[in-house]
């Protein structure tokens, strides 16, 4: 999965989460694979968490930075 990580983007992630999941509604996953499937739709939710989680951390920086740069700017006038 750490490749899938490095060449799928997050909307390729999602998308394939919701085809697996959409297949186990309809029933289409054999119960051998069950498991299988369910370990790696955990995974992939992990990764999707972690990637907004990462992304949300980065926007709130980018926001504080810019928020600085206001304030010093009203303090220079």
């Amino acid at each position: 999965m750490t490749e899938m990580k490095k060449t799928k983007g997050y909307s390729d992630i999602l998308r394939e989460l919701e085809e697996m999941l959409e297949k186990m509604n309809r029933g289409d996953i054999p119960i051998d694979d069950l498991e299988d499937t369910i370990k790696s739709a955990a995974g992939k939710i992990r990764y999707l968490k972690d990637r907004l989680r990462a992304t949300e951390a980065e926007i709130t920086k980018v926001l504080k930075d810019i928020e600085g740069d206001s304030e010093g700017d009203a303090e220079d006038r």
